[in-house]
């Protein structure tokens, strides 16, 4: 499948209520594919964070750091939920992506870019053991 179209068809699964777009090409894709959503860049933000962050080409360039810095930001600030396309010299390989929180949406072998999502909802998933019936018994202290 070519990236582009997935990138299209998840945006239309997703149908987020508003757009952040991290760079130009994503924000024109945002607005061809979402005509009643509004879309804001990154430069110019709302003052509350947006449904969803979209990159396309926000890391081409950018350093390592950088882009773990950029992806962070984007995280906390803006977009609980991020798309982002890692084109090929990007800096962050899929391990990286993976320790991020992000999950491999989409491969286009032919242009060798790679879609990533990720999801704070989804992020992490709550374990079995986590709940109250595995915590204190306060039935069984004695002062």
């Amino acid at each position: 499948m070519r990236w582009r179209d997935h990138l299209r068809t998840r945006l239309l699964e997703i149908r987020p209520d508003s757009v952040c777009a991290l760079d130009t090409a994503a924000h024109q894709l945002a607005r061809g594919v979402l005509h009643d959503t509004p879309v804001h860049t990154s430069e110019n933000p709302p003052g509350h964070p947006c449904a969803l962050a979209l990159g396309i080409d926000a890391l081409n360039g950018l350093a390592a750091q950088q882009a773990e810095h950029l992806i962070s930001q984007a995280r906390l600030y803006i977009a609980p939920r991020i798309l982002i396309a890692a084109q090929p010299g990007c800096a962050l390989d899929e391990a990286t992506f993976r320790a991020l929180g992000f999950t491999l949406s989409g491969t286009d072998t032919a242009e060798n870019v790679h879609i990533y999502d990720y999801d704070l909802t989804t992020y992490k998933t709550v374990p079995d053991w986590l709940n109250a019936r595995f915590w204190a018994n306060p039935e069984r202290w004695e002062p």
